[in-house]
């Protein structure tokens, strides 16, 4: 007890001795902790998603691919197989299929309320996966056709403290269920979230009439496998089983993909809200931010120790002459930085608990530092304590214990052979500062380029409505003679916007042919004129006789290329292995954002396969034409609220990666160059009063103060300098792969390294200029009289 006290006296006169740098110590590291433990919490709920049920290394997820160099599909393997694999391959122990998630509207007690996660499955899900019931018998819970599991939250929401099992649940569309189960709350480092789950009803979609189909399916399955069991011999084992019971040879191989893997791999298949959840890049990029942000804040506590360590060299000599041994000086100054960081710590662990619901929001993630919740988070804090006493307190330690005593006690400065050291800390921590604000620069300005992007057709006053999900395909041209009647529409048409229908595989090649993927949508006579979409070659639908119109298809520029034709030789080839005749080329527009490549597109003229209605409207009467829309849709007896989309915004939630990244980067950079910069300031006061008596007699020999500040500075300047060269090419090397990724990107990242470093500069140069200007203006006669 009595060495805790001297401890925390010790760290309290250190802190009353030197209040102002141990303010900015305290600040800066706390900075750095807060950063390192917020993608730590990230980096530990990544990598341990999914990995918490016992079966995890067992339980693998088939799926049927087919690839191409335009990309791969992936096939839902049939319904019927999932029980065949059980009953005639020895190593499939289980197997459990899960519907996708659902959004539908339910109502409780005659309130209406919406769910994006209601799924389809059965009782299996118990016995493959570790899912627990906090109320009912999970063998039993999903036996029932209007049986329903709720989850946690939801009987918590609706049914406050009371016991919600017996209670009815209506879901629209579907039918009335009676609650048997509450399933205990689901971690969040799950990629299988419910919030209901009902029994697969083979009279009801998605699943009508599969339950006996071995050629289509719904939903995921997964396989509880034996350990150990060779995933070759049980693709070519399903092969075999499917040509037994379909009579057709399978040509698609199938892939088992292993259930803790599913969700780093990006295999996972699932819907969600993680912003920057499941992908290795991120895990990647955040583990180097945290990483780097503790270094900075680490090295700026080693400069402006030891910067201030010859005001202290009396006091390791005085103790080293009443007997302090080196090891005592080392775990004296070990001990003031151990103090230092806990308040830090404390300062970080109190930021974190108030930033952290809205750093959730921003990332999409549900981190936290509950204990209760995970035990194993308090290892986290008690770490990085750790770690930073030995990171920042160890090299100021041992620079104290070595102060030469007869030379300390004379009044003189101590030998400044650290100098290397810390000026090679103030080139890492510019380096790093500047890598990461030419980062953010670069991710905005990429973002903006792909934003304001032209999607090669006028988006402009333009909606679309649904019409086949909807319920109103029977109704949808008289719905669309009767939208025509208004003024305020100049057009009216149905097609392939804001995104395509759906895709075909076609063998192109003479001899050796090659599957390719072709996307393959239907839009009537008026939608290229409504789209304004440009003509290369050929003549649009409206354009064409109707005798060609029942095989007639326009297709892009890169159908045309991938066909290698051009567009005018397009015009009246026929689509390989098909009776489609192209009858037009359109130039290249986009069906999915900016960030994936114009693939090519295939538009037939088929009436019976059009999805949708596109209203263009006069400027600023998109209010009215939405209620003339819905006055036409009530007069033919639709009684729900419109659901439109309005096409110029379709792409705008695309993009919601990017500015988050941006937000990231901006508050990264913010932090980094303010701990960065006390870093710099540190640095310049330690060398202004270590050449003090220089510049005093600089100044008396007549040198102005310009002259002083450069003298003083220009070495600062140059190390910055080789900071912002050095910075360049390693930016340019990790930013250069986030930009690869996407297939149009801003044309030179030149500018930004440019701007990044001037900026860099000349807030370095206001700093160092703040500190030398009250050097040179001291008097020579008070400096130099103690000579």
């Amino acid at each position: 007890m009595n060495k805790l006290a001297q401890f925390l006296k010790s760290g309290f006169k250190s802190l009353k001795r030197e209040r102002y740098y141990a303010l900015l110590n305290i600040l800066g590291l706390g900075l750095g902790i807060f950063c390192f433990l917020l993608t730590s919490l990230y980096v530990k709920d990544e990598l341990t998603h999914d990995k918490w049920h016992k079966n995890a290394e067992n339980i693998y997820m088939p799926q049927q691919i087919f690839e191409s160099e335009q990309g791969s599909m992936m096939l839902m393997p049939s319904f019927a197989i999932g029980q065949g694999w059980v009953d005639e391959i020895p190593a499939v122990r289980d197997y459990v299929n899960i519907s996708s998630e659902k959004h539908r509207d339910y109502i409780i007690n005659e309130s209406e309320f919406k769910t994006k996660q209601l799924v389809f499955t059965t009782g299996a899900l118990f016995r493959i996966f570790d899912f627990s019931l906090a109320l009912g018998n999970p063998e039993k819970a999903l036996s029932e056709p209007d049986a329903m599991v709720i989850s946690h939250e939801i009987a918590r929401k609706h049914f406050k403290g009371e016991n919600p099992l017996g209670e009815y649940i209506e879901v629209k569309g579907i039918g009335t269920y009676k609650v048997t189960g509450v399933l205990n709350p689901i971690p969040s480092n799950s990629h299988l979230q419910f919030e209901f789950l009902v029994p697969i009803d083979f009279t009801k979609d998605p699943y009508t009439g599969l339950e006996n189909n071995w050629q289509f399916g719904s939903g995921y399955h997964y396989l509880l496998i034996d350990e150990g069991s060779d995933m070759e011999k049980l693709s070519d084992e399903t092969l075999a089983m499917l040509e037994k019971h379909t009579g057709n040879k399978q040509a698609m191989p199938f892939r088992f993909n292993k259930f803790s893997e599913l969700y780093m791999s990006g295999s996972a298949m699932r819907t969600g809200d993680s912003m920057f959840g499941g992908r290795k890049k991120y895990v990647v990029i955040f583990s180097i931010i945290g990483a780097l942000m503790l270094l900075v804040a680490s090295f700026n506590y080693i400069n402006l120790t030891t910067s201030r360590s010859f005001a202290r060299a009396k006091d390791f000599a005085i103790r080293k002459v009443i007997g302090a041994s080196k090891a005592r000086l080392i775990a004296i100054q070990l001990g003031e930085t151990f103090f230092i960081a806990l308040l830090g710590l404390v300062i970080a662990l109190i930021a974190l608990e108030l930033t952290l619901p809205s750093i959730n929001e921003l990332i999409g993630k549900n981190l936290s530092l509950q204990i209760q919740r995970d035990p194993s988070v308090l290892f986290l804090p008690a770490s990085v304590l750790v770690l930073v006493m030995l990171l920042s307190g160890l090299y100021p330690a041992l620079i104290g214990s070595r102060f030469n005593l007869s030379a300390s006690l004379k009044g003189k400065s101590p030998n400044s052979r650290g100098t290397v050291i810390r000026k090679a800390l103030i080139v890492i921590q510019f380096t790093i500062c500047t890598g990461v604000l030419a980062s953010a620069l670069i991710i905005r300005f990429q973002a903006n380029h792909m934003i304001n992007m032209d999607l090669g057709y006028n988006t402009k006053n333009i909606i679309s409505i649904e019409m086949r999900r909807s319920g109103l395909y029977d109704k949808m041209q008289t719905f669309k003679n009767e939208v025509q009647r208004s003024a305020i529409v100049e057009g009216i048409a149905s097609g392939p916007i804001p995104t395509s229908g759906g895709a075909m595989i076609i063998n192109i090649g003479e001899e050796d042919k090659v599957q390719q993927f072709f996307g393959y949508s239907a839009a009537d006579k008026n939608f290229i004129n409504i789209a304004d979409l440009q003509i290369v070659a050929g003549n649009s639908f409206a354009n064409v006789d109707e005798s060609a119109l029942a095989n007639g298809v326009i297709i892009n520029e890169a159908a045309c290329e991938l066909l290698d034709l051009s567009p005018e030789e397009a015009i009246s080839t026929k689509i390989p292995d098909s009776e489609m005749e192209i009858v037009g080329v359109i130039k290249n527009y986009h069906t999915s954002s900016t960030k994936s490549k114009i693939g090519p597109q295939i538009i037939s003229y088929d009436e019976d396969q059009l999805s949708n209605v596109l209203i263009r409207y006069k400027a600023g009467d998109q209010d009215k034409v939405v209620a003339h829309a819905e006055a036409v849709l009530a007069e033919l007896g639709y009684t729900e609220q419109l659901k439109y989309n309005v096409i110029e915004n379709h792409f705008e939630n695309a993009f919601k990666r990017e500015e988050a990244l941006i937000s990231i980067f901006d508050g990264l950079t913010i932090m980094l160059i303010s701990v960065a910069g006390l870093g710099l300031f540190a640095l310049a006061v330690f060398e202004s009063q270590i050449r003090e008596k220089e510049l005093c007699i600089r100044k008396v020999l007549g040198a102005n103060s310009l002259t002083l500040l450069r003298n003083l500075n220009m070495r600062f300047v140059l190390l910055i300098g080789l900071a912002l060269i050095i910075s360049i090419p390693i930016t340019q090397y990790l930013i250069g792969s986030w930009l690869d990724a996407f297939p149009y990107r801003i044309d030179s990242t030149a500018n930004y390294f440019i701007l990044a470093g001037g900026v860099v500069m000349v807030l370095a140069i206001v700093m160092l200029s703040i500190q030398g200007v009250n050097s040179v203006r001291k008097n020579p006669a008070e400096v130099l009289r103690s000579e």
